[in-house]
């Protein structure tokens, strides 16, 4: 069983040339079950430093007592200079309550506040606040300024220490206040001994508040109470979160990019969770880089990794996002489809997949999901009980083209997706999340990638488009023969997937909406107001014909524009180049919905009405990606807006308007400009669709999802 004295202490730490943490206080801590600390301030934060440490303390029933000035941020000067003598209990009490809300607000100090109120809440961690009086001799106040400590451990030997350093993270990081320390160990007898002997004397003392110049409180009722209500149940798991958020950040290369915070976090959590989940994370948030860490850590433990990509454009890009941050482990990277054959005809893949051998390079499958989903592929892939799987855009694989691919045998998975859930498919979902193991908590929203200026924030522009006479005419017969249709089968309107019949008659519909004639004029018209030279500009459109139709008219009122989509004749890397180099208009259909990068572009124009969540989420997170002199994006959406039939109450009658309007209420929620919210909810009320509509009502309904139509495009 090791002890203090088992480390060899140097009789000093001075942080300008040693590395006061690491070299003194974890390895204390690891070995010690009592710490007494007399310190001029402490902070939660300090936890951040000694995550590791922490764990084998309280594992090893270690008990901390705390004596602190109470400087708080939210006590004012003037009882700042009283030392705050005058306050009361419960004027003490308010201040540190106000100051937990303060620490539980913010995100950087949420967590070790909430393992400060775990450890408190569990006796583990006892916290008295001294408080100097008039009467203080100079002798008290050098006490507070020269902090003193005491580690034993459970062989009864105590090293303590004296010196500048605060229990804060400032004290303790090795960028933090230049501090020193003086040690003294009990075990090696003489002065040192006595110096232990005296410290002990004088905490007890204090502790009991037996010195009258220092008055020593216990913290007031009311605050411990609130300190105990903001305890979570699981403040032990946060521990174990934020030991292996130290590890991540101790295995990331220190000249390589910085993770933020939220991939520290989730690649933490994917570790706890046996290194199997979805990541549910915002598009443009850094998915494949927090992927490209995972496989890092897997390929220096000496494993394997296979990525699979749903395009050629995806296949691509991993190929250099691998190369470039994994230079330094100089990964040999097979890669398949897309014209690349090596791993068939040179049979590479199952020793691509296996364990390499010692002194080899690393190695690293890139594969389309179409090529590896086939026996092909799977018959050669080895059985390698460190290989890791990668999936972007992971709901691919739900599909019942891809699921053979959720028999692979790897056991560590990794998904990435923006929207896991696949819309309309609860039984593809069901066999995705089974595989991968769920999402990953907490999942990484737009709003939160806003917020973090991981992306741009948006202005959100809607303009309502009215069907023409015949349309709406078509429209309404459409909808009275889907009623007609399912009560004489005595079928619900939103399981149309359960019907051909019905679902046949949901697509005619919703094509009407997609194809709606006044969305040409509209796209004219936003665009001969609103761009301007230089810009760069998306025009999503529902298939090709429309994409025709929207070029043909643009170049009547004088607007060039280039066009991108997966049938094109041109080449499509110099027409991304053009539009990045020099701007313009580019009329798109839904392939730029997954995996072209074009960070540069601030303006978007939706006349795509799809419904589906990952569709419609994708579109929006395509323009707002960061670029430099990009602070704000702008995005206009084409509604379709049916007149209520004549012989139907607005009220409830149209489900499949009611869906098309909880898209755009979505995407007004998380706008910059709060009067594209006013204008949608109006709408909304004017045809009495729910403001508050319920995610699932929204996307399901009558209308098909364009993943299950035939599009034209």
């Amino acid at each position: 069983m090791s002890g203090l004295r088992d480390h060899d202490f140097a009789p000093s730490y001075d942080k300008s040339v040693d590395d006061l943490a690491s070299d003194f206080y974890l390895p204390c801590m690891r070995t010690s079950v009592r710490y007494d600390r007399i310190a001029g301030y402490f902070s939660s934060a300090v936890f951040s430093i000694a995550w590791p440490a922490l764990k084998d303390f309280i594992n090893a029933g270690g008990r901390m007592r705390l004596i602190c000035s109470p400087v708080f941020s939210s006590i004012d000067a003037g009882a700042l200079r009283q030392g705050y003598a005058a306050l009361s209990d419960e004027e003490l009490g308010a201040a540190l309550v106000a100051e937990l809300r303060l620490l539980l607000e913010s995100e950087r100090s949420r967590k070790p506040a909430q393992v400060l109120a775990g450890l408190i809440a569990a006796e583990v961690v006892d916290i008295r606040l001294a408080i100097l009086t008039a009467s203080s001799t100079p002798g008290d106040r050098r006490l507070f300024h020269d902090k003193v400590g005491l580690f034993t451990d459970n062989l009864d030997d105590t090293v303590g220490f004296r010196g500048s350093m605060n229990e804060t993270f400032l004290g303790l990081s090795a960028d933090g206040n230049l501090e020193s320390i003086d040690v003294f160990p009990s075990w090696v007898g003489g002065r040192d001994a006595q110096r232990v002997t005296d410290a002990r004397i004088r905490f007890e003392a204090l502790w009991r508040n037996e010195i009258e110049s220092v008055d020593v409180r216990s913290i007031p009722e009311g605050a411990a109470q609130a300190i105990r209500d903001a305890s979570p149940a699981d403040w032990e798991v946060l521990v174990d979160e934020a030991v292996a958020e130290a590890a991540i950040r101790a295995a990331t290369p220190t000249d390589a990019r910085p993770l933020r915070d939220h991939q520290i976090q989730a690649l933490a959590t994917w570790e706890l969770h046996s290194r199997r989940g979805l990541l549910e994370h915002a598009t443009g948030s850094g998915k494949t880089y927090t992927a490209v860490q995972a496989i890092r850590v897997v390929l220096t433990e000496g494993g394997s990794a296979i990525v699979l990509v749903p395009s050629a454009l995806l296949l691509d890009q991993w190929h250099r996002e691998l190369t470039y941050h994994l230079g330094d482990l100089s990964p040999q990277i097979l890669l398949v489809g897309s014209g690349n054959n090596e791993w068939r005809t040179d049979d590479l893949l199952y020793p691509w997949t296996s364990a390499p051998a010692t002194g080899n390079p690393p190695r690293v499958v890139v594969a389309m999901i179409q090529t590896a989903a086939t026996d092909a592929f799977l018959t050669r892939v080895a059985h390698n009980d460190r290989l890791l799987v990668v999936a972007d855009e992971a709901h691919r694989l739900g599909s019942s083209s891809a699921q053979n691919l959720l028999t692979l045998a790897a056991p560590w998975r990794l998904g990435l997706s923006a929207t896991p859930e696949r819309a309309g498919d609860p039984e593809g979902t069901s066999r995705l999340f089974e595989f991968f193991g769920g999402v990953l908590p907490p999942p990484y929203t737009l709003q939160d990638a806003i917020r973090d200026r991981v992306l741009t924030p948006y202005n959100y522009i809607p303009h309502e488009v009215a069907l023409e006479a015949a349309e709406q005419a078509e429209y309404e017969d459409l909808s009275r023969r889907l009623r007609r249709e399912a009560g004489r089968r005595g079928n619900a309107l939103d399981d149309v997937e359960s019907n051909d019949r019905l679902r046949k008659l949901a697509i005619a519909r919703a094509r009407i909406l997609k194809r709606a004639a006044g969305k040409v004029p509209l796209a004219v018209r936003v665009l001969t107001e609103h761009y301007q030279h230089g810009q760069r500009w998306l025009v999503y459109c529902d298939g090709l014909r429309q994409l025709g139709q929207i070029r043909s008219a643009l170049s009547d009122a004088g607007l060039d524009s280039l066009e991108y989509h997966s049938s094109m004749s041109g080449d499509r890397d110099a027409t991304l180049a053009e539009m990045d180099i020099n701007g313009g208009i580019l009329v798109s259909v839904r392939c730029l919905d997954e995996g072209v990068d074009l960070p540069a572009v601030s303006h978007a124009l939706i006349l795509a009405s799809s419904r589906n969540p990952r569709e419609f989420i994708q579109r929006r997170g395509r323009i707002l990606r960061r670029y430099p002199g990009k602070s704000l994006a702008f995005l206009h959406d084409a509604i379709v807006v049916p007149a209520p039939e004549s012989d139907r109450p607005a009220v409830g009658g149209d489900r499949l308007l009611a869906g098309e309007l909880h898209r755009v209420l979505e995407f007004a929620h998380g706008a910059a400009n709060p009067q594209a919210l006013t204008h949608i909810e109006a709408l909304c009320i004017r045809h009495g669709v729910p403001i508050e509509l319920d995610a699932a009502q929204g996307a399901a309904g009558v209308e098909v999802d364009s993943e299950t139509e035939d599009n034209d495009d």
